[in-house]
C-alpha cells in the first residue's frame, strides 16, 4: 500500500526558511490572494489537496508543516530535541508570518493527539501569536481515523475492500478540539468528512483509491481527488 503513489505529495517550490520554518509553495506565483497551510504531518498530508486547489482559485500557498508539531501551545511530551524543536518551529511561525503580510489567510490542520491538553485553549493561545496581517483562520476538520488494522484488511480483502473494511464513523470522528475552538473565537472551519465517510461508516477506499497510506494519514493520490472539493469550500468561505 505505501508505494510512491500514495505517499509522494504533488511538488512545491521550496523558498527561504526562517529558523526552522522551511516554506514550500505551490499555485500560480504573482497570485493576488496568498495562503498558509499550518500544522504537522496531517497538514503536509493535504498539501497535495491545496495544490490542486491553489491552481483550481488561481491563489499562491505557502505549507508550513512540521511532522509531530501541530500549531497548539502546549504540544504532547517528545523526545529531545524533537520537542524543543517543535516548540521554536511554532515560534517561528509567526515571525515568518509576519515578514510575508500579504498571507491573510491561514488553514490550520492537525492530529489532535499531538497536543498535550484537548482543551480548546491550547488552540487558541497558540493563534493569539499569529500577527494581524492575518485576517482569516479557518480550521480543517482532520482526517477521520482508521483502525491500525485497516490497511491490513484491505490488502486481505477479495472484494469490496472500502465496504468489508469501513470503520464505524463514531470511532473514526471523535470530536476535535481545534473544531470547538473555531466555534468558540469565530474562526471558519472545512469539514471534508462526507468525502471519507456515510451516516455510519468512513471508508478506506473510496472510488477505487486507496484514501490512506496508514490509518491517520491521508494518501497523496487521495488527496489529490480532494482538491476540487476542498477549492468548492475555499470558494464558499469566500
Amino acid at each position: 500500500m505505501r508505494d510512491d503513489t500514495n505517499t509522494r505529495g504533488t511538488p512545491c517550490e521550496r523558498t527561504e526558511p526562517l529558523g526552522l520554518v522551511e516554506p514550500c509553495a505551490f499555485g500560480p506565483a504573482g497570485a493576488e490572494t496568498t495562503f498558509a497551510v499550518i500544522g504537522d504531518s496531517h497538514a503536509g498530508q493535504l498539501r497535495s489537496a491545496f495544490a490542486v486547489a491553489a491552481d483550481e482559485l488561481g491563489r499562491r500557498g505557502y505549507a508550513l508543516t512540521r511532522n509531530g508539531c501541530p500549531f497548539v501551545r502546549d504540544g504532547r511530551p517528545l523526545p529531545e530535541p524533537t520537542f524543543s524543536q517543535c516548540a521554536r518551529f511554532k515560534r517561528e511561525v509567526p515571525q515568518w508570518l509576519a515578514r510575508h503580510p500579504e498571507v491573510k489567510t491561514v488553514f490550520l490542520v492537525g492530529l489532535a493527539r499531538n497536543a498535550a491538553t484537548q482543551d480548546p485553549a491550547n488552540w487558541t493561545a497558540a493563534w493569539e501569536t499569529l500577527p494581524s496581517s492575518v485576517e482569516r483562520r479557518v480550521v480543517i476538520r482532520d482526517t477521520p481515523e482508521l483502525a491500525e488494522d485497516t490497511l491490513a484488511c484491505v490488502q486481505r480483502a477479495e472484494a469490496r475492500p472500502g465496504s468489508t473494511c469501513a470503520v464505524p464513523r463514531a470511532t473514526a470522528l471523535p470530536p476535535d478540539p481545534a473544531v470547538a475552538a473555531a466555534e468558540q473565537t469565530g474562526a471558519r472551519t472545512i469539514d471534508l468528512s462526507r468525502y471519507f465517510c456515510d451516516e455510519t461508516r468512513c471508508f478506506p477506499v473510496v472510488g477505487g483509491v486507496v484514501a490512506y497510506q496508514d490509518f491517520t494519514h491521508v494518501s497523496a493520490a487521495f488527496a489529490v481527488t480532494l482538491g476540487p472539493y476542498l477549492a468548492a469550500e475555499i470558494r464558499r468561505l469566500s
